[in-house]
């Protein structure tokens, strides 16, 4: 009996090992130009096989004090469909709570700070940064999820008016596909 554990083990190291991520497209939309404008938005190619993902804004207007986020996950069924999760949020709130329970907003936050100035509580009256962003597997070691195209979208508002609209596109599979 503690053979097999042990071969079940090995053979889910096996697979983690062998899984691959990446940014394979990214879209944004300024829904209100006049509130701000994205001086860049595109992938980079960072290294063998590594996209880094570049976002940079500069607002026009503020600063921003309230804050809606709405995130959706969609996974490529023939067209892309709802997957896992679609929330609505009070972003400054959020960022306030830095004790915030586990939750899939919380893993993607804590992915996008690392590489972006979105570390803090509002206000926000500077350019919003995301850059070299990596997909990286570690993520998906605490959210498991199947191999396939996905579609991560991002909208934000303020002053209860959307102002921008994000696509993020990725893959997440085996080396052997």
């Amino acid at each position: 009996m503690m053979w097999l554990s042990v071969k079940f083990f090995l053979l889910l190291l096996v697979v983690a090992k062998s899984t691959k991520t990446r940014f394979t497209n990214v879209e944004c939309e300024m829904l209100d130009p006049l509130y701000a404008t994205f001086k860049e938005c595109k992938l980079k190619i960072l290294g063998r096989g590594i996209v880094g993902l570049n976002v940079y804004a500069t607002l026009n207007q503020g600063p921003f004090k309230t804050a809606k986020v709405n995130v959706c996950v969609w996974r490529k069924f023939n067209g892309y469909r709802p997957f896992l999760f679609n929330t609505t949020f009070d972003f400054c709130k959020f960022m306030d709570k830095s004790k915030e329970k586990l939750s899939y907003i919380r893993l993607i936050l804590n992915a996008i700070s690392e590489s972006s100035n979105l570390n803090h509580s509002c206000p926000y009256e500077h350019s919003i940064i995301v850059r070299d962003l990596v997909l990286k597997e570690e993520f998906f070691k605490l959210a498991p999820i199947p191999s396939g195209q996905y579609k991560i979208q991002i909208m934000a508002a303020t002053n209860n008016q959307w102002k921008v609209n994000i696509n993020i596109h990725g893959f997440v599979g085996d080396l052997k596909k």
